[in-house]
């Protein structure tokens, strides 16, 4: 009984064996680095970058938005804040949203004054477009300046006001109308003696 069992067995062992077939290998050259196992090729669809979502109107033209720190619309604001302040008697608030949007617009004129020069020559339209930007955000950035000024005398501080009307005097030259009231500014204060234009 147990042979037939035994016997039995090892048919049945040897029939599964001969029923799966043996993967070829190739023979083995003495010396030969043998090969890394090939990995399947990826998908084409895998190796495409994925297209996400277009960003929101807010993503673009940043700089354009009243709540950043490096735009006219910014400084605008908080020359009028400024102004709100100063009407209530908040002197030293005024002062200083005032020379934060100066800060602000100096930095705008520097910038765009630095892109004119680097544009001159090679392309004269941004060049000439950058340097109108500059000459625009000083004229504003001086206007701050005086405002300032005024609020430091109304402040009962005349002697803080002097060195930036001076300031607005050699930016804006006496001939202009910013430099002249700021010129004046200085006569009334006591702080120059001869009046101009000369009467």
């Amino acid at each position: 009984m147990r042979r037939c069992t035994k016997a039995g067995s090892l048919s049945v062992a040897i029939s599964i064996l001969l029923a799966v077939p043996a993967v070829a290998q190739p023979a083995a050259t003495p010396g030969a680095i043998p090969k890394a196992p090939t990995q399947p090729a990826p998908e084409t669809q895998s190796s495409l970058p994925t297209v996400s979502d277009p960003p929101s109107a807010q993503q673009y033209r940043q700089l354009e938005q009243q709540n950043s720190t490096l735009s006219p619309a910014a400084a605008d604001q908080m020359i009028k804040d400024a102004q709100v302040a100063a009407q209530s008697s908040k002197f030293d608030e005024a002062i200083a949203k005032t020379q934060k949007a100066w800060t602000m617009l100096n930095q705008m004129s520097t910038l765009h004054q630095q892109l004119s020069k680097a544009f001159a020559g090679i392309d004269n339209r941004i060049a000439d477009e950058e340097k109108q930007l500059a000459l625009q955000a000083a004229i504003k950035r001086d206007e701050v300046r005086y405002q300032q000024a005024v609020i430091h005398r109304a402040q009962g501080k005349p002697e803080l006001a002097v060195p930036l009307l001076v300031q607005l005097v050699q930016s804006q030259n006496p001939t202009r109308d910013l430099g002249l009231k700021a010129y004046r500014q200085l006569f009334e204060i006591g702080f120059v003696k001869t009046q101009y234009p000369r009467q």
